[in-house]
């Protein structure tokens, strides 16, 4: 392993931005306000507020799991349009279930803090609801879809514990120029729930079961594109353990990314990594960075995609699920295999 020299750790002021100016790094608690918009020229002139808010991309998306189910669950708002989707995914059975809704922006409405908020897409027969109290240390979600004829009636509940001590989240805020940044706050945590899926009812345990969580706002370039993976599960000591890894357009990716592994809630940070993809996005990814640290490779077993080309917006989404192997070493040295661990990739491209 090439010598990493690793990137600080450092403690979050009172706001994202201050005078104007975005507080770019990488920090192990979060912000009490998020407020990107209070930027000055963070597109490089001035520009009224509500064309800035236009600009702003900012979703919560959450990735949940056990043994033999994983579950996405996203409420995303783009400016141009909107997202609601909730995916749950049978690994035993090979089969997925799907509710998406894609919307005009002003249906997904993305809270500005995560101390104590809640943001829902609801629609006559179903809805997605989320709950996020960081002050009290917890994350909710409830959802209900209306079957259908190819889907049956979903209901779900999750509860996941974001406790100081219990865990450590990454919060990182990156430039992708002189004043124009992304902020997100990622963690995994323990969960506990229930989900029907039809007549059947799957209980997710604390101790078996886990959770990431990813709130996002960020000023993108016009056209958006990164890499990005994550998976979890328990090892052999029962630890929860799993990684976030992006490549995305970070104007110094080495000293500003969001990449990390957790152990048993503890985050060690990690370098700048490549995705390469020979044999394209449901072939195998290979993950790698230029220190040794990483070294995975992704295997798809599920699709997922978006495809729009309209007059003001071009997306190809890609975002399989599958499974992880491999190793990732710590900063300390101690390598840590991944084997067989279950997540989702995304190969995305947004122009708008």
């Amino acid at each position: 392993m090439a010598d990493y020299p690793g990137r600080e750790l450092l403690t979050a002021r009172q706001s994202l931005v201050a005078g104007g100016k975005f507080h770019f790094g990488t920090f192990k608690n979060q912000f009490r306000e998020v407020n990107p918009l209070d930027a000055k020229n963070p597109l490089g002139c001035w520009l009224p507020r509500f064309f800035l808010s236009f600009r702003l991309k900012e979703w919560q998306a959450f990735q949940l799991g056990n043994e033999r189910w994983f579950i996405l669950v996203v409420l995303y708002n783009a400016k141009v349009s909107a997202l609601a989707q909730f995916v749950a995914y049978d690994k035993e059975n090979k089969k997925k279930y799907l509710f998406e809704k894609i919307m005009p922006s002003w249906k997904i409405n993305v809270p500005g803090s995560i101390w104590d908020a809640n943001q829902a897409y609801r629609d006559k027969d179903s809805f997605i609801e989320i709950g996020s109290h960081l002050d009290k240390g917890r994350f909710y979600i409830n959802v209900k879809v209306k079957g259908n004829r190819v889907t049956p009636d979903i209901e779900a509940h999750f509860e996941m514990f974001h406790e100081s001590g219990l865990v450590e989240p990454i919060v990182v805020s990156i430039p992708f120029g002189k004043n124009r940044g992304a902020y997100s706050h990622k963690c995994l945590m323990p969960m506990q729930g229930s989900m029907s899926i039809g007549k059947e009812k799957v209980i997710f345990t604390r101790g078996k079961s886990f959770a990431f969580m990813d709130d996002h706002k960020g000023f993108y370039p016009y056209v958006m594109k990164y890499d990005w993976l994550t998976a979890a599960g328990y090892d052999e000591q029962k630890q929860l353990t799993g990684f976030n890894l992006t490549d995305n357009q970070s104007i110094d990716p080495e000293k500003y990314n969001e990449n990390c592994l957790w152990v048993n809630g503890k985050l060690n940070l990690l370098p700048a990594v490549k995705f390469t993809r020979p044999h394209g996005d449901m072939g195998d990814w290979s993950i790698r960075d230029k220190h040794g640290m990483v070294d995975l490779v992704f295997k798809p077993v599920m699709a997922g995609e978006i495809n729009m080309n309209a007059l003001v917006l071009k997306v190809r989404y890609r975002g399989p699920f599958g499974y992880c192997n491999g190793s990732i070493i710590k900063p300390s040295g101690n390598k840590v295999e991944i084997n067989g661990y279950f997540g989702m990739g995304e190969d995305k491209y947004v122009r708008g």
